[in-house]
Order: structure tokens, then sequence, then C-alpha cells
């Protein structure tokens, strides 16, 4: 039962930071999720990672599909492990991320490297 607490959990993020970019910006995010989780820079357990996100909502059926497949499974990721929007590079005049999704409205900015400058 520990699983599916997790997986509400990490889908609640996920729908929270990505979820108006739908199922791509979503899988971006928990992409970021297990980048960080095998990072030496970040906490090495799925409560130490979700800590450093910021937005959680009611999770859709694709955000609890989608973390699922990340806490259930084995999924080799893309070391990007920070996730950012066009409003966090415009107040903390961070720069725009190696890897950009763009839909909706809404950007995701997707780093390796710490994006302060």
């Amino acid at each position: 039962m520990r699983n599916m607490v997790l997986v509400l959990a990490v889908a609640a993020v996920l729908q929270g930071e990505a979820g108006v970019l739908g199922p791509d910006g979503m899988t971006a995010v928990a992409d970021t999720m297990l980048a960080r989780l095998d990072s030496p820079d970040f906490p090495d357990t799925w409560e130490g990672v979700l800590k450093g996100y910021y937005a959680y909502e009611e999770p859709s059926p694709e955000a609890i599909a989608i973390a699922y497949a990340a806490v259930m499974h084995t999924w080799d990721h893309d070391d990007y492990v920070y996730a950012y929007s066009a409003a966090d590079i415009r107040s903390r005049k961070w720069r725009e991320g190696d890897q950009v999704i763009r839909g909706r409205g809404a950007e995701l900015h997707l780093a390796r490297s710490w994006p302060g400058r």
C-alpha cells in the first residue's frame, strides 16, 4: 500500500507542476524527479525529492499513470534535474532551460545544471 500512496503523492506534484502541459509536461517533470534520485546533489529518497517541488493539484488519470510508471518501473532519465516555469525565469532571473516544452500558454524549462546566473 505504501507504494500507491507514493504514486498518488508523485501524481499530485506532476499535475501541479505541469498538468497544463499534459502528458508530455508531466512526463518531463517525472524525469527530473528520477534524475534527482540518481544525482548525488539531491536527496536519494522520493520523500526528499518531492520536497523540491512546490505545486500540488488533484491528479488526473494521466498524472497517476505517469507517476505509477516512474515509481514502479525502470525509467532511463535524461539527466535534467531542474524543471521551472517562464515565471521563474522572469522573477528569479534564471536562464532559459536546455530544453523547453511549450503549450497551452505555458512553458516548462528543463536544465541539467543550476539555472541561476
